[in-house]
């Protein structure tokens, strides 16, 4: 059984590659990606969200 440490060393090493990963992604992709059928957000908003969160403008309309 691992220990506590080495569990939430794994927990990081996967977090980190997650974070790797979705900043390797165009927003769209990652959007494309996050989005599920149950989804709260449609694949558009969801790239809008994802680009305010990079300092980016919308570029869809929010209307």
């Amino acid at each position: 059984m691992p220990s506590r440490e080495e569990c939430i060393r794994n927990a990081g090493e996967v977090l980190a590659t997650a974070y790797v990963a979705c900043e390797q992604m165009t927003p769209r992709e990652q959007a494309e990606a996050a989005w599920t059928p149950t989804s709260h957000h449609t694949v558009d908003e969801l790239e809008d969200l994802i680009r305010a969160d990079r300092g980016l403008p919308p570029i869809h309309d929010a209307a």
